[in-house]
């Protein structure tokens, strides 16, 4: 296969207009998170002193647009996101909280649910928080990491506002956060959580309670994970399994959570002959309940962005804007929410959608030219698509890459859908009423009708997940990271070219073998 053609088929044709915009604010955010205070200042004042430069060049037509148009996009978007990250630093480092040491009580409210330090059961868990108060007095909002005891925090719902005494310590890692808070009693509780977060509780804990009643004890755990992005009863080796399988983005909240609910609403709506754009804003407004469902927190704004770029594709009826859409949902949530530049579940889910929408649809052609079935052409594309453009990410982050995840995600992909469609409806329904009333009943039976599906997956997580040659151990960090991609680009390069070869090979024969035999139809 010649240069140009291989360059062509690993860099497809599309509207790449945001990419280069959305990769700057992502590389100034990161730098901006990792950066010393003083070389953050200086940068984002070399970025804006070259923005201003190139434009009073254009204004005094002493260069020409076209020739420095790239220059003033760059500089001035790494101006821009920079400055914006100097005014929350500094807003950080001057809020009271960053100057206190020892024990002070404080109000804040939960951001976020309690995460286990440590598997499932753990003593100890980890709340995000908004600290409000301060020793009893008013102090501007700011985000905090809050350890306490499982026990007394385990059960509270984002939303809810609380009094504790803490320790305050020095914040852990990079990020925003003004402190890290050690509770030193129980929390004492200020009113009650939102109304909409109180209704989410009510759906995920009454889920919780029908997959006791109705599965065994490892699929009991692994529904409200496939559904909700629920973790806390999933057995350690059924977590474990999911991972060595590749599978462990089906148990977090993500983009495909996203697009298996919003695309059933959004079949329903369009077989009602709705048109694009009602159907898209019908989908929004799936997605935005389902947020509130599952939580709104950096992961789950970052799926439910992701979620967004096919309907805002499907408003405007064009493939072709999901690029665009792309780039755009990666700026504004990085300028909305800077964290989520270094969390691994945003980077991985950029680049699986980056993955679908660039190569997805072009494999799956290939593939049904090739007398590949529709359906399976479909989930070979995806996963392929999706497991080839995550795995150095998931190399630099464990150490490992999976042999057996493109099988296992093509092999569960069936009843995914199904787990997530019926599976939602079941939790919604179910929280209608007592656990004893008909809508618990026929949620009851929904989740039964689920056992199959669950003993699959999880068999075939234990099945694959359990080889020794399921994963290869690599180097953690860039290292293996680049490694990896090295190693998938060599692949895929060579199998292109073997391809490319083998067809110029059948094409000659088909041309040579049509003269002779014309030739002996004239003779």
């Amino acid at each position: 296969m010649r240069p140009h053609s291989i360059r062509a088929t690993l860099l497809p044709s599309g509207d790449y207009r945001l990419v280069v915009p959305a990769a700057v604010v992502w590389m100034m955010t990161v730098v901006g998170l990792l950066a010393p205070d003083a070389p953050l200042r200086a940068l984002a004042a070399i970025a804006a002193t070259c923005c201003g430069a190139s434009i009073f060049a254009i204004w005094r037509r002493w260069v020409r647009w076209p020739r420095i148009w790239v220059t003033v996009v760059v500089a001035g978007l790494a101006a821009m996101t920079l400055t914006a990250l100097v005014l929350r630093i500094d807003a950080r480092d001057r809020h009271p909280l960053s100057h206190t040491d020892g024990k002070v009580r404080v109000t804040a409210t939960i951001r976020d649910d309690p995460v286990g330090l440590g598997p499932a059961g753990s003593e100890r868990v980890r709340v995000p928080v908004a600290v409000d108060g301060l020793a009893g007095r008013p102090v501007p909002p700011t985000s905090a990491e809050l350890t306490g005891a499982a026990d007394a925090w385990v059960d509270l719902l984002p939303g809810q506002r609380v009094s504790v005494l803490v320790r305050v310590g020095v914040p852990r890692g990079p990020g925003l956060d003004a402190a890290r808070l050690t509770a030193v009693t129980g929390p004492r509780l200020l009113g009650r959580p939102p109304p909409h977060q109180r209704a989410a509780g009510r759906v995920r804990h009454r889920l919780q309670v029908l997959a006791a009643r109705a599965l065994g004890p490892e699929a009991a755990g692994l529904l409200p994970g496939l559904v909700l992005g629920d973790t806390g009863a999933l057995d350690q080796r059924v977590r474990d399994d999911f991972r060595a399988a590749g599978l462990t983005h089906l148990i977090a909240v993500s983009g495909s959570n996203f697009a298996i609910v919003t695309g059933a609403a959004v079949l329903a709506v369009r077989m009602l002959g709705a048109s694009p754009r009602l159907t898209a804003v019908v989908g929004l407004a799936i997605v935005v309940g389902f947020v509130i469902l599952v939580r709104p927190s950096p992961s789950v704004l970052r799926a439910a962005m992701m979620g967004t770029v096919g309907l805002l594709a499907l408003a405007g009826s064009r493939r072709a804007q999901a690029l665009p859409a792309l780039g755009a949902a990666t700026m504004v949530g990085l300028l909305w929410w800077p964290e989520l530049a270094i969390a691994p579940g945003f980077v991985l889910s950029v680049l699986a959608t980056g993955g679908l929408v660039l190569w997805s649809a072009a494999l799956r052609d290939w593939l049904r030219d090739r007398r590949v079935p529709r359906g399976l052409a479909e989930l070979v594309a995806m996963s392929l698509a999706a497991q080839l453009v995550t795995a150095p990410m998931i190399a630099s982050l464990n150490g490992q890459f999976s042999v057996v995840a493109v099988v296992a995600n093509i092999v569960v992909t069936p009843v995914v859908g199904i787990i997530g469609i019926v599976g939602t409806a079941a939790a919604v329904i179910g929280a209608v009423g007592g656990t004893d009333q008909i809508a618990a009943a026929v949620a009851d039976l929904m989740i039964r009708a689920l056992g199959p599906e669950l003993w699959w997956m999880i068999a075939c997580a234990r099945v694959l997940g359990r080889q020794s040659w399921a994963t290869v151990q690599v180097p953690a960090g860039i290292v293996g990271a680049v490694m990896v991609a090295a190693g998938i680009l060599a692949v895929v390069s060579s199998t292109l070219v073997a391809i490319d070869r083998r067809e110029r090979r059948l094409h000659a024969a088909r041309v040579g073998v049509g003269p002779v035999w014309h030739h002996g139809r004239r003779e």
